[in-house]
């Protein structure tokens, strides 16, 4: 390894430094190095400037327990780890202790072919790495090597002075090809910072410009006339994070530059295209001022049909779901990023109340965006801070009319947003994830309670618990229920699962493995808000449900509707036929209670009955007297 004794001259240092900067920035990993190769060891003698990397200069490993860029000098070739916990070669390797479990390097030689070392990139995550990044790396390969070759080069001229002059001629001629060479480093360089630029300004996937090329256009069009209206457009692909999770990255991919070529054909010349995320596009239109926003209503709208059809991804049928957020100059702002985030709000807002479909921006937004945001960062501390609590309503047997179980209801107070209603907060929550920790802390809690009024009292009846559709995705939920149920020492016909026609909509396929397995376990089912969604009655034949309640809206108009009362005595007489025990919910005065045990309900619940109150209370009211009738 004579040649590794030659020193790199810090001119050269700082070029290589340039080099694995800019690499980590345009592979956006956090480690990119050039790797010198000792005796018996390897040396990190170049890595970028990133407070991510592991790896600082002067770091050495010894050679011969499968280090990446061992095998890399060895083979002379390159290579690429896209997951080392995955990979039985790589499972071992040193670099899995730093974190680091995707790689891809290639060697580096001095121009007789010994080795100096190699090049590399690694990442935390599991990478492909794409054929852009390859491309790159090998013009800095080429980089280093003639910087090599110019090391080289002058070692070797350095000996010839001392030589005979014999030897001038031979100098000059290694002298012209090292000006060759530097000006082919000049050209790979300027072609790597082309190549930057490129990836800076446009996106990869769809090959469309980034979203920071916008504001340029949309400022020549506020110069280019003023009595022009523009509009500046957020459009999303709501459900591509579905698409990914269930036909994969690739697939999402396709998907997503299928989108942006469709998007590209439904635009007009007077309309700018640009990407903002991986779901999100953005768009700006100039329009005459006259009739703006009914063009835009009808632009939106055509919008929405152009991708309400399948789409068709590699023979694959494919639906995706949309979302519109508008905002206008000038009524909505002056800037270009005032009407961006206001157009954002409009989306989010869109995204939150219905897919498909379309919405302006309007101040009310912003205050309500706000409140959201406020909402889940305190939702976010309420476990810790102890600021949610349990109530539970009675469920009462309309034949005994004793208690035999209760529901258990949520509620949250804080101390700036004072009693939250479930209906604000619990949307919120589904829409942030946290409602796995929230749902985890109901049943702990709810379950522990159980547990202790079944020891107390000698008495046995049942916790309804409502269970979010979110929550069904958790792969642990199962697990979680039965140890709960064995630490409590509860038999699983003492917990019932309350759900609504929303966790079966998405993917009913999961959704029905889950209620299964939970059945397996002896875990009563009720199907919840009955009579309001299209397939109610397709749910009790697919999946093993126990009960179903009756939606409160029809009780409610038992006394002044006849068509309520015709639709009660159906559903009661349904659920009958189908030997399944029927709840109404919302019972809130005698006639009310009265018409539906005739009609042959089994269980009362609402207000007449008892209201949702803490667990002290429920005890006193419900579980110290004696077992006695309530009416």
């Amino acid at each position: 390894m004579k040649n590794n004794t030659i020193s790199i001259p810090p001119e050269m240092l700082m070029s290589w430094q340039t080099t694995v900067d800019l690499i980590a920035k345009v592979a956006k990993v956090p480690a990119s190095l050039i790797m010198k190769l000792h005796a018996d060891e390897m040396e990190v003698f170049v890595a970028n400037n990133n407070t991510d990397s592991p790896y600082s200069p002067g770091m050495k490993d010894k050679l011969g327990h499968g280090l990446y860029c061992e095998s890399v000098i060895e083979q002379q070739t390159e290579l690429h780890v896209e997951n080392a916990l995955t990979d039985t070669r790589w499972r071992q390797n040193p670099d899995l202790a730093v974190g680091m479990i995707s790689y891809y390097g290639l060697p580096l030689n001095w121009p007789n072919g010994e080795a100096f070392g190699t090049i590399c990139v690694l990442d935390k995550k599991a990478k492909g790495y794409s054929a852009d990044l390859v491309m790159l790396l090998e013009c800095f390969r080429k980089n280093v090597e003639s910087n090599l070759e110019i090391l080289d080069q002058k070692e070797k001229l350095a000996q010839a002075n001392l030589q005979l002059e014999t030897r001038i001629a031979q100098r000059t001629f290694e002298l012209e090809k090292l000006n060759n060479d530097l000006m082919q480093e000049i050209d790979s360089r300027i072609a790597a910072e082309k190549l930057l630029d490129i990836q800076q300004r446009f996106d990869t996937v769809t090959g469309l410009p980034k979203f920071n090329q916008l504001e340029t256009m949309f400022n020549q069009l506020t110069t280019k006339n003023e009595f022009t209206s523009i509009s500046v457009v957020h459009f999303s692909i709501t459900n591509l994070k579905v698409i990914q999770d269930g036909l994969g990255y690739d697939m999402s991919e396709k998907v997503r530059n299928l989108v942006a070529q469709k998007l590209q054909r439904f635009i007009t010349n007077n309309a700018y295209l640009a990407t903002v995320s991986e779901t999100t596009f953005c768009i700006v239109i100039s329009t005459k001022k006259q009739l703006y926003a009914d063009k835009m209503a009808a632009f939106c709208s055509r919008l929405c049909q152009h991708f309400a059809q399948v789409i068709h991804v590699d023979d694959f049928p494919a639906s995706i779901t949309t979302a519109i957020g508008v905002s206008f100059y000038p009524n909505d702002g002056s800037c270009f990023m005032e009407l961006s985030r206001k157009s954002s709000a409009a989306l989010s807002h869109c995204e939150i109340s219905n897919n498909n479909g379309y919405k302006f921006f309007n101040p009310k937004m912003e205050s309500e965006l706000s409140n959201r945001i406020q909402m889940e960062s305190l939702l976010r501390g309420a476990l810790n801070r102890d600021e949610l609590s349990l109530n539970y309503q009675p469920f009462v047997d309309t034949q005994s009319q004793n208690v035999i179980g209760a529901e258990v209801l949520i509620r949250w107070y804080n101390p700036t947003l004072g009693q939250v209603s479930p209906v604000d907060f619990i949307e919120n929550a589904e829409q942030s994830g946290q409602i796995i920790e929230i749902g985890y802390f109901v049943l702990r809690n709810a379950l522990k309670q159980l547990a202790y009024w079944r020891e107390l009292y000698n008495r046995d009846f049942y916790l309804a618990i409502n269970i979010s559709p979110v929550q069904l995705k958790d792969s642990y939920l199962i697990d979680k229920i039965v140890q709960l149920l064995e630490l409590y020492k509860i038999p699983g016909n003492l917990l019932e699962i309350e759900l609504t026609e929303n966790a079966f909509i998405h993917d009913a396929t999961h959704a029905q493995e889950i209620l299964n397995k939970l059945h397996h376990h002896g875990i009563r089912l009720s199907l919840d808000d009955f009579g309001t969604g299209y397939s109610s009655l397709s749910y009790l034949q697919n999946y093993p449900f126990n009960s179903v309640k009756i939606d409160r809206s029809f009780i409610r108009n038992l006394e002044t509707s006849e068509q309520s009362r015709q639709l009660v005595n159906t559903i009661i007489a349904m659920a009958n036929n189908l030997q399944l025990s029927l709840v109404a919910e919302g019972v809130e005065n005698q006639f009310q209670a009265d018409f539906v045990a005739k009609q042959g309900a089994n269980i009362w619940q609402g207000y007449h009955l008892g209201k949702p109150v803490d667990a002290n209370d429920f005890a006193q009211q419900y579980l110290i007297p004696s077992m006695t009738p309530l009416f």
